[in-house]
């Protein structure tokens, strides 16, 4: 089963970002400046999985929770990799599973949620 963690400043952003990952937004909505909001995170977090990590960058981080917050959404992170999927992946290898390249690359779903709705 995954968790979903929290998330609450750039920093434990940043602290959740695993190398090499494959980055996903999943916005709460479908307005234009949530879709631009968007597009900023995604960018900005697939550019930390891949080690662009400077000074800026964590600012960058910062300002990112800062502006889901002045727009009213909550970050949260659910973290996915293959063994979440397959158990024993030896075994699924014998009975014929196929793998892409970059099949071990960790999956982060980010989640854009709008502070008024269930938890």
């Amino acid at each position: 089963m995954m968790m979903t963690t929290p998330v609450r400043s750039g920093a434990a952003l940043a602290a959740c970002i695993e190398d090499d990952a494959i980055i996903r937004v999943l916005p709460a909505e479908k307005s234009a400046a949530t879709m631009k909001f968007v597009d900023w995170l995604q960018e900005t977090l697939q550019r930390w999985a891949c080690g662009q990590r400077g000074a800026a960058d964590r600012r960058t981080l910062d300002m990112i929770v800062q502006a889901a917050e002045a727009m009213d959404y909550r970050l949260s992170l659910t973290v996915q990799d293959i063994f979440d999927v397959v158990e024993d992946l030896d075994a699924a290898l014998d009975a014929g599973l196929l793998l892409l390249r970059g099949f071990d690359r960790p999956v982060i779903r980010v989640h854009l949620v709008s502070k008024g709705a269930a938890q």
